[in-house]
């Protein structure tokens, strides 16, 4: 019946909440039993102090149990070749293991949001009871039971709501930028951790970083790398993780992936640094940093503590250096090399990259001439960063890209011979061997900037010579085509495209010049290194001999360009072509004596 149906019902909620009353007696009858223990304690003190000892080594044994059999669970999942192919798996994994982390050493200060989810839970039980009963008991039509529908309603209505307050309070927690990189870092553990478990914690939390798996502070763990999360938010959640789990974290594998992984964030190095400061702050050298101004004996102390190795607590006396002395304190730094590396100094100086080139050319030079390449191709790591040195490189202690380049794009002449503070630094660069994607990218580049020595070597590496002999016109430098890095023309077809450029480019060039009838002379000799026809064509008599170069300029029909200049060299290379045949002929013919009078 109807009112059966309710009574029991009514029970089943009843069993839920406890009236005030009962609520009432049910504390006075806990509050007698705690005074009766209270006066047991106190009448037996020595059992007092044989149970503190049992009460306080129980937690204590019993603390990481959990964490390391998840630990271990996670470590051998981890280690099927299936789930390292695959860093969905790999972060899946790690998610569940660090909601354990989390839940033992994890920060305190969202305790509020469980607290948020253990409310619900009376309306869940509410909720199954009605469900149970409108089971059993169906009845069409009837108040009572529409009645108890609705309260089903209302239930679901509530929970739908706590969950979408709950969903948005996480994201609000991930996405906080103030109150969590506020708190202190963990740099020391707030335990006893066996070293093989602890060796184990680091691997798999250095790992959650790596694969950007953070917790949101709410007891579950969320990764980035899906895209998910805004930068800022992931910036942020990094940033909390490091101060959360700092102890647990490999710094070496740390500060490597921030510089690959997070460049574009400073929050995320700037807190790495600041959990090494912490880390130090109590060591010889930062408390002599704070009362010594003398550069050279903190620098001689921080030696004398070595070695290093490439300890990342020398990268923080590192800033600590160069916070307080500016520039002059980077290139002693270089005595410190391999412990400290490039990459490190440029994130120092990312404020200010002119000092971390003015540190990297320093570096490069404290080495012999010999061994600057192969120094220089060991700091490329990766191989990528040659493409962001130079462009620093090209962009410091560099003419005006007006003075270099004009306004067709095409280069200014004589603009190769403009002094560059870093020219040996970018010629290192750019004849390290590439590949041919590299190479394309770093001529672009030094044509962007007007650097014309760097882009003509990289026209001749990339087989673009008729592109270099274009801009070696425009230069209008004909020492620039010298044999000895391969920019003398090798065809005839190269020879006569060189004509013509002279060509084209001598009324442009040298309209000043004296005039031969219709014809431009370029045979001044206050001009004898400027790339004109006559001197492109005493270049080539010189190639190829006087006899055969000028059969080729008729052909190209230059041969009125020529002046009397031309001709007369043309008359000294025929007599010195002679004499030296002549001379080879002699040689020969005493060589030819000598040999016959070995055998007589």
């Amino acid at each position: 019946s109807v009112s059966s149906f309710v009574r029991k019902t009514t029970e089943k909620i009843g069993t839920l909440h406890i009236s005030p009353d009962t609520r009432g007696r049910q504390e006075a009858k806990d509050d007698e039993q705690l005074q009766e223990i209270t006066v047991n304690l106190l009448t037996s003190p020595q059992e007092e102090k044989e149970l503190e000892p049992l009460s306080c080594q129980l937690p204590e044994e019993d603390h990481l149990r959990d964490l390391k059999a998840a630990t271990a669970e996670a470590i051998a999942k981890l280690q099927d070749p299936l789930v390292l192919l695959e860093p969905q798996c790999m972060r899946r994994i790690l998610q569940e293991w660090l909601v354990f982390l989390e839940e033992k050493f994890g920060s305190k200060e969202h305790s509020a949001s469980s607290v948020e989810k253990s409310k619900p839970v009376c309306a869940e039980e509410e909720r199954a009871v009605l469900e149970e009963n409108l089971r059993l008991d169906p009845t069409d039509g009837d108040p009572a039971a529409k009645e108890q529908s609705s309260i089903l309603e209302d239930c679901a209505e509530k929970d739908n709501t706590d969950e979408t307050c709950v969903s948005k309070a996480m994201c609000e927690n991930s996405t906080d930028l103030k109150g969590p990189l506020d708190c202190s870092f963990q740099v020391s553990s707030p335990c006893v951790i066996e070293p093989d478990v602890k060796k184990d914690l680091v691997e798999l939390t250095t790992l959650c970083f790596e694969l950007r798996v953070f917790s949101c502070g709410n007891g579950e763990a969320e990764h980035g790398s899906g895209g998910t999360l805004p930068l800022a938010a992931l910036w942020t959640l990094a940033c909390r993780f490091m101060r959360s789990y700092f102890f647990l974290l490999d710094l070496k594998r740390l500060k490597q992936c921030i510089i690959t992984m997070y460049a574009t964030s400073p929050n995320v190095w700037e807190t790495y640094i600041a959990g090494l400061k912490e880390l130090t702050c109590h060591s010889p050298v930062a408390l002599a940093m704070e009362n010594e101004d003398d550069m050279l004996k903190i620098l001689k102390q921080l030696h004398d503590l070595g070695p290093w190795d490439d300890s990342p607590l020398l990268l923080v006396h590192a800033q600590r250096l160069y916070e307080k002395f500016g520039d002059t304190a980077l290139r002693p730094l270089i005595k410190f090399h391999p412990s400290i590396l490039p990459s490190d100094i440029k994130q120092l100086c990312r404020n200010d990259p002119a000092h971390f080139l003015a540190y990297l050319d320093s570096l490069v030079k404290s080495k012999p001439e010999e061994k600057r390449s192969s120094l220089l191709r060991s700091l490329l790591q990766p191989e990528s960063v040659r493409l962001d040195w130079l462009c620093l490189a090209v962009s410091r202690d560099a003419p005006q890209r007006a003075d270099t380049v004009d306004a067709e794009g095409n280069p200014r002449p004589r603009s190769h011979l403009f002094t560059w503070g870093y020219s040996q630094l970018i010629m290192l660069l750019i004849k390290l061997p590439a590949d041919f994607v590299t190479k394309e990218k770093m001529a672009d580049i030094c044509r962007s900037h007007g650097f014309w020595p760097g882009y003509l070597f990289l026209c001749l590496e990339l087989d673009r010579r008729r592109e270099a002999f274009t801009n070696i016109a425009h230069l209008d430098d004909l020492n620039l085509l010298n044999g000895d890095d391969g920019s003398i023309p090798e065809t005839i077809e190269e020879w006569k495209f060189l004509l013509h450029l002279a060509q084209n480019h001598s009324t442009a060039f040298h309209h000043h010049g004296p005039q031969n009838g219709n014809a431009v002379s370029n045979g001044s000799p206050s001009c004898p290194d400027c790339v004109t026809v006559e001197n492109v064509a005493l270049l080539l008599a010189k190639a190829i001999g006087p006899n055969r170069a000028l059969p080729l300029l008729q052909e190209c029909g230059l041969t009125l360009e020529l002046s009397e200049r031309f001709t007369g060299v043309c008359e000294i290379l025929r007599i010195a072509e002679k004499r030296q045949r002549a001379l080879i002929q002699s040689m020969l013919e005493r060589c030819d004596r000598f040999l016959w009078s070995q055998q007589a």
